[in-house]
């Protein structure tokens, strides 16, 4: 089910409406007749965002209309992480959208029970598709990785009618042995 926001257009800056309790947003794409300024309040987008990020899709609703959205970026504040700025992407959900979606790995305690440590060179995957097809994530298998092995961006299989548009050679992540810890050598001083 998507998630419905509600929003308004904004009038003021930005600074002025993070006083006010609210997350500039921007709206943009084919799905819009102008790029759009708007706001959204602050809790109900901390709500969303607990469990989406970049790459979800949600409805937007201004006034009576309804948006069907994709994120595309999150700016967030450096030391609180509160999402300072917000865009979506406006498409009718049968347009082809291009997104970058995050990676979730399953079976990292497996390779852990194996001594393995898991390298991840990559987090996300840019994918384009139809916006009511899009996945908010793609899950990798990572339970059965040996020593040396890597998973290229080639590798991940995607839902069907969605199309990979990263470098296909592009390694995603690398299993390795784990290094024995080493403890640090006390130096002594002679006073």
């Amino acid at each position: 089910m998507i998630t419905l926001l509600d929003a308004m257009e904004r009038k003021e800056s930005a600074k002025r409406i993070r006083k006010l309790g609210y997350v500039p947003c921007s709206i943009y794409g084919s799905g819009v007749d102008r790029n759009m300024d708007i706001q959204i309040e602050d809790k109900e987008i901390n709500r969303f965002l607990k469990s989406h990020s970049i790459g979800a899709k949600a409805k937007v609703k201004i006034n009576a209309s309804e948006l069907p959205c994709v994120i595309k970026s999150i700016q967030y504040e450096p030391i609180s992480s509160k999402p300072m700025h917000i865009e979506f992407y406006a498409s009718s959900e049968d347009k082809l959208v291009k997104v970058k979606v995050p990676f979730k790995f399953k079976g990292k305690e497996q390779l852990f029970s194996n001594k393995l440590v898991l390298n991840i060179l990559e987090d996300e995957i840019e994918i384009q598709g139809v916006l009511k097809d899009l996945p908010e994530f793609v899950e990798i298998n990572v339970s059965l990785m040996k020593d040396g092995s890597v998973i290229t961006m080639e590798d991940i299989a995607l839902p069907e009618g969605i199309r990979l548009l990263s470098r296909k050679d592009e390694v995603v992540v690398r299993a390795s042995e784990a290094s024995q810890p080493t403890l640090p050598v006390q130096n002594e001083f002679v006073v």
